[in-house]
């Protein structure tokens, strides 16, 4: 006889787990530009789904792996962060997601980007 209590724990964990994570990512389209420091070249993308720590971004430029872009956002909350690409999959058409981890934000920034992502949480319980 096998004990079967452990593995619905286990499962429990495991969706625990996944839905811990995604519910620490607001998805929430803003516009974003993007901006190559070492180029100065600029373009424009959208931010699919954003956390404290990272976000989706949506672009129509290939983004190699382990670069560096500050990513100014055009709507609320008006962040200008600096991200490295973590990695990229082609969308549709030409366009690219990119994942961006957050490398570089001012106390400030981050304050702000936790407390927006705090008030929309709130704001689409309530909806």
């Amino acid at each position: 006889m096998t004990d079967r209590s452990t593995k619905p724990a286990a499962a429990s964990k495991a969706q625990e787990d996944s839905d811990k994570r995604y519910s620490l990512r607001l998805r929430k389209y803003i516009d974003v530009v993007v901006e190559d420091p070492l180029s100065a070249m600029l373009f424009r993308g959208a931010i699919a789904d954003i956390s404290p720590t990272g976000m989706r971004v949506i672009a129509d430029q290939y983004l190699p792996v382990g670069t560096k872009y500050s990513f100014t956002m055009k709507r609320n909350p008006f962040l200008r962060l600096r991200g490295q690409v973590r990695w990229i999959r082609a969308f549709t058409g030409d366009t690219y997601q990119v994942g961006v981890l957050i490398v570089e934000a001012t106390e400030e920034d981050r304050k702000r980007l936790t407390n927006f992502l705090d008030l929309e949480r709130q704001r689409l319980k309530s909806g």
